[in-house]
């Protein structure tokens, strides 16, 4: 086979190209995770505010609340972390 035989043989690549998956930002991520964190926090000191406040109601009040003052003070009790 000659030479110009050879290059009419020659095709040129005609498959799809992959591509690599496109990168998110990467402040995204953190933007998110940051955002999380800070709602987490909020939730914390709502509860603990919340669970203060039954330390100290009066009992007319918590029954207002549908609450003994057995189930308030098992409430307040509780760290901040937990729901």
């Amino acid at each position: 086979m000659s030479v110009a035989q050879y290059m009419g043989t020659i095709r040129p690549n005609t498959a799809p190209r992959a591509t690599a998956p496109k990168r998110k930002e990467a402040s995204g991520g953190l933007a998110r995770d940051r955002r999380a964190m800070s709602e987490q926090v909020l939730a914390w000191c709502n509860r603990i505010g919340f669970r203060r406040s039954l330390r100290v109601l009066p009992d007319r009040m918590l029954a207002a609340l549908g609450l003994t003052r057995e189930q308030a003070a098992k409430e307040a009790a509780k760290p901040f972390w937990q729901p």
